[in-house]
């Protein structure tokens, strides 16, 4: 940030920056770790806010050259000493520090090497040597220094207070960060740290429902008991306590609040009040398994996954499949299909009403139809498209279904009256839809009553030209067609909304998103009223920002 001007444009003398930084590299090299731990957090805090909206120092341009210079610089170095240092391991490499590991005899060599890269560089390396590394990545790892003394960085390792300050603040079941590092550090093992820990606050762990969700509950002996947003939890022995659930504002959908046991215990008095929780009611083998599974991580070890109930699932189906011809396979594929209760993801930008999207259906009904021995093939011609089910204990047997192929018109600019869309993207587009329907037939999957409902709507007709005067009679016509948002959009706003996507499509990278959307629209022309309004609104907002950030990093230039 000194050397390459990097401060934010809107510190009024970035010396001051410069200074601060010099103090703190003394303070550190001199042992005073008070005033080393201050001026880091300063420090640190200032290159924060750069990408801080909000904040008087807010500069993403030069925040953004921070980190893409860093790791430029250290990857040219790191190229340098995998190049001429023979074995050299590159333990870490982040955007302000490298960690490698290197055979003694060669110190003078890599020394020789960093020395010429400060030279030419202007940064300075500060040197710490390690004997011992245990990491998960990048960010979460804990190093033992020459000496013995050990260092913790990340969530995983380092929950509490930390001493450069209280910000934050991970208060969630510090015990088990505890284990992990004194396993690492000392050996010990996490059932010994955990057991013997008596301090009920390093098993609180904090179950909070995001702004996104209106409320929460608790199960209790199976009973909804509302609880706060924001919750002191306890994983706990006693079985009449379930877990704790979220309540989402738009639609009421419930869903449980992550990472918790399966056994939760809601305490949010004081932890110092009389009656709190005790730390007998505390299930420890719920941390010590959090504190194995967080060591497999740093370990690489991939937890085993239950093959012995897979396996019994799947000869159950098989045998459930046994003896079964095509028809009946396909009754139960359909059977445990409905039972999955697939949700929609697609949502019609006409009638506004939501839709299977293929990707919704095929991970769910593949291993459906792999545990009944079915396949499901599609094939297409110009006339029909064909999804054939496949029987594949008597091959012979299948069941084939057929849609009739139709082509999507070309969207067609209308600033220049060239097509938006080529022919293989429409072509793909029709395959996509073809092998949804197909696989709805097949499944007999229904929509919802609301798009039968939408679909029987008399589609408004379009407003008449202005011809001045309006004749009176016209007057309501045309008042009804204006406040019916939920018609077909009309030629204005049509015309609005190509000329938006034509914008957007002059800037880079956005092709492909006005492909999406002409295809979508069928060629700018199947589309609600209401829609269409905030589809325009949110183009042209798009536009104007990507069009600022043009013009911002063409005047930095």
């Amino acid at each position: 940030m000194t050397i390459n001007g990097y401060t934010s444009r809107n510190i009024p003398n970035p010396q001051i920056f410069a200074d601060m930084l010099e103090r703190r590299m003394k303070a550190k090299r001199e042992g005073d770790e008070a005033t080393n731990l201050a001026l880091k957090l300063i420090a640190n805090t200032t290159y924060g806010a750069t990408l801080n909206q909000y904040n008087d120092l807010y500069d993403p341009l030069m925040a953004r050259s921070v980190c893409v210079s860093g790791q430029l610089y250290l990857l040219e170095l790191a190229e340098h000493l995998f190049r001429d240092i023979p074995n050299l391991k590159i333990v870490q490499l982040n955007t302000d520090g490298i960690m490698v590991e290197f055979e003694e005899s060669y110190y003078a060599a890599v020394l020789a090497i960093t020395d010429e890269w400060q030279k030419r560089t202007g940064f300075e390396l500060e040197e710490d040597k390690i004997t011992a590394i245990y990491q998960k990545d990048v960010n979460n790892y804990v190093e033992i220094k020459e000496g013995g003394k050990a260092k913790a960085k990340g969530g995983y390792l380092v929950r509490g207070i930390p001493k450069a300050g209280a910000f934050n603040i991970n208060n969630n079941a510090t015990i088990v960060a505890k284990a992990i590092t004194e396993y690492f550090v000392h050996s010990t093992p996490v059932d010994e740290t955990i057991n013997e820990c008596s301090d009920i606050s390093a098993f609180q762990l904090i179950a909070k429902a995001g702004s996104n969700y209106k409320e929460a509950y608790h199960l209790v002996d199976g009973e909804k008991r509302p609880v706060q947003k924001v919750n002191r939890v306890y994983a706990t022995t006693d079985e009449r306590y379930g877990k704790v659930f979220k309540v989402k504002e738009d639609d009421d959908s419930e869903a449980k609040i992550g990472k918790m046991p399966e056994h939760c215990l809601i305490d949010n008095t004081a932890i110092d009040s009389p009656g709190h929780t005790s730390i007998g009611q505390i299930d420890k083998r719920w941390y010590i398994a959090q504190a194995l599974d967080g060591i497999n991580k740093f370990l690489g070890v991939e937890p085993e996954k239950p093959k012995k109930e897979r396996k019994k699932k799947m000869a159950t189906a098989k045998n459930e499949a046994a003896g079964k011809n095509v028809y009946q396979k396909l009754l139960d594929a359909r059977v445990r299909f409905l039972s999955e209760n697939v949700k929609k993801t697609g949502k019609n930008m006409k009638l506004s009403y939501k839709y299977f999207e293929l990707e919704d259906i095929v991970p769910v009904a593949t291993p459906i139809f792999e545990a009944l021995h079915l396949l499901a093939l599609t094939s297409f011609t110009n006339e029909m498209a064909t999804l054939t089910i496949v029987d594949c204990d008597n091959p012979s047997d299948r069941i084939e279904f057929s849609s009739p192929m139709k082509e999507i018109e070309a969207a067609v600019s209308s600033r220049t009256g060239g097509e938006i869309t080529n022919a293989i993207q429409r072509l793909g587009s029709v395959e996509t839809y073809q092998r949804r329907y197909l696989y709805m037939i097949a499944l007999d999957v229904v929509e919802s009553d609301e798009m039968e409902a939408n679909t029987g709507m008399d589609t408004p007709a379009a407003p008449p030209a202005p011809k001045p005067p309006v004749a009176p009679e016209k007057r309501e016509e045309i008042k009804k067609e204006l406040t019916d948002v939920q018609g077909d959009a009309t030629p204005e706003q049509l015309e609005a909304l190509k000329s938006a996507v034509i914008q957007l499509r002059k800037l880079p990278g956005q092709e492909e998103t006005c492909i999406q959307i002409a295809v979508k629209t069928e060629g700018f022309k199947k589309i609600s009223k209401a829609d269409c309004e905030k589809l325009v609104q949110g183009i042209m907002a798009k536009v104007k920002q990507l069009t600022a950030a043009q013009q911002e990093g063409a005047a930095n230039e």
